[in-house]
């Protein structure tokens, strides 16, 4: 059984080679990244996990309070791996899809530290449908959309079809298709101003 602590503190074999000053800088780097962070030993525990990287074990898989099962297999075909690639720095990439709908994109590498004896696997979940909504909101800003043609963008951009859109908005398709081409316009504007 793979289990994960809730604690945002490292084990002790991390935590004996770094300082105090240094853990503390570390931990509060880990925490801050967007993305969801879990450092595992090589049995499965985890050492480390920020607190995005549980939530989205949680999303992951509503049965299990530890690592789930989908990603502890991403990192036992990376621990397989070593004796067939010694001298090749691997990096496993996988997309699931979260409990809620949300795409999650689970990436598996070593994490060699210099003064530690033991190697772990550093894994990092990016959650793809909250990245891609920011990045509409930014578009939209960008572009100087309309409200409403903001809300056509964000559900455009979550690959909406045309007619999924008009449903959600309690449109027609023929005015999804008119603010699709004004939001493309507005594109090709700020493209060429950039251009320039």
């Amino acid at each position: 059984m793979v289990t994960m602590s809730s604690s945002v503190m490292f084990s002790m074999p991390l935590q004996s080679t770094l300082s105090h000053s240094d853990h503390v800088f570390l931990r509060a780097v880990l925490e801050g990244f967007a993305d969801g962070i879990l450092i595992l030993a090589e049995d499965g525990s985890c050492i480390h996990s920020n607190q995005e990287g549980r939530a989205i074990c949680r999303n992951l898989s509503a049965n299990s309070h530890g690592v789930p099962p989908c990603l502890w297999a991403m990192g036992k075909q990376l621990l397989d791996s070593r004796e067939l690639f010694p001298d090749h720095s691997l990096v496993l990439t996988q997309q699931f899809t979260a409990q809620g709908g949300d795409q999650i994109r689970a990436r598996v590498q070593w994490l060699d530290l210099p003064s530690a004896s033991e190697t772990y696997l550093l894994i990092s979940l990016e959650n793809q449908t909250r990245s891609t909504y920011t990045s509409a909101l930014l578009e939209a800003v960008q572009y100087n959309l309309t409200p409403r043609e903001k809300d056509v963008w964000l559900l455009r951009r979550a690959s909406r079809s045309y007619d999924e859109i008009a449903k959600a908005l309690y449109i027609t398709v023929n005015t999804v298709k008119r603010h699709i081409k004004n939001i493309n316009a507005k594109r090709r504007e700020v493209t060429e101003l950039m251009a320039n």
